[in-house]
């Protein structure tokens, strides 16, 4: 059990990158942008527009332009990855309390040990929803 939930939380943080700059042009005008830069910094703005050398993002003192070449990667948030995220949360919620109910407690019918895991993946849920999710869409090739 144990190494299933650090097999899926393994599988939920791997990144899904690619070092094809082209994928920025499919970045939405306004979708919230992260630039990551090359010195570790971070911009976030609104997506304004891309060129084959730069991305522009609004920021809030005015648009700002990035040159690729100073960049480390880009991502841009995704709304609907907080129903996954919610998923990800009720079932790490359920499982865990579940399994801690029925060791500790030993409950002979389950009740308990479903309430517990039903409350748990209701908190999990919640949880996994506050994180809204990115998706990067561009990250520098490995050299």
């Amino acid at each position: 059990m144990r190494a299933l939930l650090l097999l899926v939380l393994a599988a939920a943080a791997l990144p899904a990158a690619s070092d094809d700059w082209t994928l920025t042009r499919g970045i939405y005008p306004g979708q919230t942008t992260h630039v990551h830069m090359q010195d570790g910094k971070k911009h976030s703005g609104g997506f304004i527009s891309t060129s084959d050398t730069a991305i522009v993002i609004r920021l809030r003192n005015g648009d700002q332009s990035y040159a690729k070449d100073q960049i480390q990667k880009i991502s841009v948030r995704k709304g609907s990855k907080r129903w996954r995220n919610a998923g990800v949360g009720a079932a790490i919620g359920a499982a865990t309390m579940g399994t801690l109910a029925a060791i500790v407690i030993g409950d002979d019918d389950g009740s308990f040990v479903a309430a517990a895991a039903v409350g748990y993946a209701i908190i999990g849920a919640g949880i996994g929803a506050l994180f809204p999710g990115y998706d990067t869409i561009y990250r520098v090739p490995k050299r």
